[in-house]
């Protein structure tokens, strides 16, 4: 329960005026809010942040995840990156690289790393990807989709994978709905896992 509470208190930057996307999905197998937070300072430096709490409807768990990292510009649209992925299961510093490139259609944030996972005591490979594609439908709407890749790599095997995709509309005021789906894979054998619902958004 502690551990829950000090992760939900993670999420509270997400409540800042600015930058910040939440969305809520509901979905076969479990109900998800969605937060993500990407702040450029006045000097080289960001922070990018995702932080998911989703709900089983069958075992009625509750569980919280973030994942965030400090990025310092050392190029064009290119940064190096320094992060930790917390769950309930494991907590996982690691350092990499980053890459970002935002205009009206397209954003793209890639954090390729190496990672280093405190449960198992092993080092790893991690790739984290969000992309969004909103071309223009007309004055009023754009069509939106999403999609997150979430990958965790140890040395010897696979441990986790994640993919959310959303497909949709946006209107002007930066509302989304749509359909979507998420979909993880566990261990070596990559068990997989397939959760379809609607969603609801809002950029701030």
């Amino acid at each position: 329960m502690k551990k829950n509470l000090f992760l939900f208190t993670l999420l509270l930057p997400f409540c800042g005026k600015a930058q910040v996307f939440l969305q809520t999905y509901a979905a076969n197998k479990e109900a998800e809010v969605l937060g993500i937070y990407n702040r450029d300072f006045k000097s080289q430096w960001n922070y990018f942040a995702s932080a998911t709490i989703t709900y089983d409807y069958h075992s009625k768990k509750v569980n919280p995840e973030v994942y965030q990292n400090l990025n310092y510009g050392i190029g064009r649209n290119v940064g190096a990156s320094a992060g930790v992925h917390i769950s309930r299961e494991d907590i996982m510093p690691s350092v990499g690289l980053a890459y970002g490139k935002e205009n009206e259609v397209w954003n793209i944030s890639v954090f390729p790393a190496f990672t280093y996972s405190t449960q198992t005591r092993e080092f790893g490979l991690g790739l984290y990807t969000l992309l969004e594609y909103t071309p223009k439908i007309n004055k009023k709407l754009n069509f939106y989709s999403m999609l997150i890749v979430d990958s965790d790599f140890s040395f010897k095997e696979h441990q986790a994978s994640s993919q959310i995709i959303r497909l949709g509309i946006e209107n002007r005021k930066k509302m989304q709905f749509g359909i979507g789906s998420t979909i993880s894979q566990t261990g070596n054998s990559f068990e997989t896992d397939i959760n379809f619902g609607v969603f609801i958004g809002k950029k701030f």
